[in-house]
C-alpha cells in the first residue's frame, strides 16, 4: 500500500488547475444532499446515486477527461442498484452508529470503497459492490481510517469557514479515497 500522505498529495496533484470547477460541482453537490436530508427517507433514497455521480465526477477530473457535469447525476443511471448500496450502507452504519460507535466506523471503512466500485462497474449490483468493498477492504480498514483521520484539522477549519471550505476539502478527500481505492484495487504503486 501506498503511505497516505503520498495519496493526499498526489490527490492535490491530480486537482490542481480544476479547483473551481470541482467546487462547482460540490455545491451542487452538497445542496441536493441539503435538500433531501430534510427528510431522513429522501436522503437514504438519493444517497446512492448522487454519490456515485459525484465519484464519476471525480473520476473524470482527476483523469484528465473532459469536465461533464452531467456525471453528477450518472448515478441515477443505475438507480434500483445504486438505490439499494446506498440504502444498506446507511443503514448498516447507522445501526453500527446507534450501538456503539466503533461497529459503526468499522461498517464505514468496510464499506468506503462501495461508491468507487459502483462508478467504475456501472452494471454491478449494489449488493455485489458493497460485498466486494466488504472483501477488498479486509486488513486494510485501520489504512482507511487512518487517511480518513488525517483530514480532521482541514474539516475543523473547514468548519470555521461556515462551511464554505468543504467546498475544497471534500474533493480533496474524495480524490484522495479515490486513490486509495484504486492503489488497493489496481496494486498501483504510485509513491
Amino acid at each position: 500500500m501506498t503511505k497516505n500522505q503520498i495519496l493526499m498529495r498526489q490527490a492535490k496533484q491530480m486537482l490542481a488547475g480544476n479547483w473551481g470547477n470541482v467546487a462547482l460541482a460540490t455545491l451542487i453537490y452538497m445542496i441536493i444532499i441539503g435538500v433531501v436530508s430534510c427528510s431522513y427517507v429522501g436522503q437514504l433514497i438519493l444517497i446512492g446515486p448522487i454519490s456515485v455521480g459525484y465519484v464519476l465526477f471525480i473520476m473524470a477530473v482527476c483523469d484528465r477527461r473532459i469536465v461533464d457535469f452531467g456525471n453528477l447525476f450518472k448515478g441515477f443511471d443505475n438507480f434500483v442498484q445504486t438505490l439499494v448500496a446506498g440504502l444498506i450502507y446507511s443503514i448498516a452504519v447507522s445501526i453500527g452508529m446507534f450501538f456503539l460507535v466503533v461497529p459503526g466506523i468499522i461498517i464505514s471503512m468496510g464499506f468506503g470503497m462501495t461508491f468507487f466500485i459502483m462508478a467504475e462497474q456501472p452494471g454491478i449490483s449494489g449488493v455485489d459492490a458493497l460485498k466486494t468493498s466488504w472483501n477488498m477492504m479486509k486488513g486494510h480498514k485501520w489504512d482507511y481510517f487512518c487517511l480518513n483521520l488525517r483530514f480532521i484539522g482541514w474539516g475543523l477549519l473547514a468548519i470555521l469557514t461556515f462551511g464554505i471550505g468543504m467546498l475544497w476539502l471534500t474533493p480533496y478527500v474524495t480524490t484522495a479515497g479515490m486513490n486509495f481505492y484504486r492503489d488497493l484495487r489496481y496494486n498501483v504503486n504510485r509513491g
